[in-house]
């Protein structure tokens, strides 16, 4: 569809003026171009405008249809792939650099603002070399974090914490090479990841059990740490004694925040978090109208044993105005992303950014 005739529809399911046309359509038109055009869950050929025409159309008043284009132009967060982008290049030296720079300022003994003096340092240069770098889930982007971050090798980064016992002995002594010490390990890993909501995912406590990536992850570097087999048979440790944990998250909820630092220090785990993109808790919706169109909106057909009860407010009542334009989080509101039009007996709700579902009934 032409944009001219998109926003003509647009106007007339609104009921707009020609005033109230020029106000609003240039700037969805912009929101469009550069940024909601590009998400990756629109099927091919089909643009915003008239997606964001068709979700109006299911609001049966003009006022609960002026209240969704409110939230759109004054509430929804998209971050598209550039941004993402450019988070993520802000790794290196916003976040590993200053890191080592303080462990290194605390071994030499010296003030951790010479800086100049500590990265000419040896013991610099082997602390970065010793860092290991793993991926927590294939939204961690590894690949771009690799290609922003020349100062760190290939060798010394990995796309998840699950990496095999040759791969770690190829790991450890590309290591000892390049350090030129025959008994060097790694002395600090650090776990990236994407985005989180809530941040269960990471790390929660169920029927008294600890569970999620970060305690698997655990059990892993514990694993990594002892020593894993060599080809001739011979144990080989790759973690240093003592080693260090960070997890970095590009973008996280204040929900996830809280959650993953209380979560690490209920399971005794001494590990640091550090957020890129942090989102604050007032981006959450909490406006009494639009509460109420998502819990009319939701489709009780998409409640599965994956979301074991209704989510109007995304999971975990995360009740977040956020889209990736890879996917739309299920911790955002469900106007969002909640889309069950192709569901047989549904109420066929249309979702402004449908959502691709990990999990999926009848997908194994």
């Amino acid at each position: 569809m032409k944009d001219t005739v998109a926003e003509r529809v647009l106007a007339s399911v609104m009921e707009w003026d020609a005033a109230e046309v020029a106000e609003f359509g240039p700037a969805l038109q912009a929101l469009a171009a550069h940024k909601y055009d590009s998400y990756e869950g629109y099927r091919p050929g089909v643009k915003f405008l008239e997606h964001l025409t068709g979700w109006l159309y299911q609001f049966p008043t003009v006022e609960e249809r002026q209240q969704a284009i409110r939230f759109v132009l004054d509430d929804l967060i998209f971050i598209s792939g550039a941004e993402l982008g450019h988070l993520i290049e802000t790794v290196y030296p916003d976040h590993i650099r200053p890191m080592l720079i303080k462990k290194t300022s605390e071994r030499l003994g010296v003030s951790r603002f010479a800086v100049a003096e500590i990265v000419r340092s040896d013991l610099f240069r082997h602390l970065q070399r010793a860092t290991l770098v793993l991926g927590l889930s294939d939204g961690a982007h590894i690949d771009q974090l690799r290609r922003t971050s020349p100062e760190l090798s290939h060798e010394q980064i990995f796309l998840a914490t699950d990496i095999g016992d040759e791969t770690m002995v190829r790991a450890v002594r590309k290591l000892r090479e390049a350090t030129c010490d025959p008994d060097a390990r790694f002395e600090q890993v650090l776990l990236v990841d994407d985005f989180y909501g809530s941040g269960r995912t990471l790390l929660r406590k169920e029927d008294g059990e600890f569970n999620g990536r970060l305690w698997r992850t655990r059990e892993r570097l514990a694993q990594l740490a002892e020593g894993v087999e060599d080809s001739e048979g011979g144990i080989v440790p790759a973690l240093a004694p003592g080693f260090s944990v960070s997890v970095l998250v590009y973008i996280a909820a204040a929900q996830a925040e809280e959650h993953v630092r209380g979560a690490l220090l209920d399971a005794d785990i001494d590990w640091q978090l550090s957020v890129v993109q942090p989102l604050p808790a007032d981006v959450r919706i909490t406006h009494a109208e639009l509460r109420k169109m998502c819990e009319e909106h939701y489709d009780p057909i998409l409640t599965d044993k994956h979301k074991q009860r209704d989510v109007p407010f995304g999971f975990s009542d995360c009740a977040l105005p956020l889209v990736l334009q890879h996917n739309t989080p299920n911790n955002s509101i469900c106007i969002l992303w909640a889309d069950s039009t192709e569901k047989p007996d549904s109420l066929e709700r249309r979702a402004l950014f449908p959502r691709y579902e990990r999990h999926q009934e009848g997908r194994n």
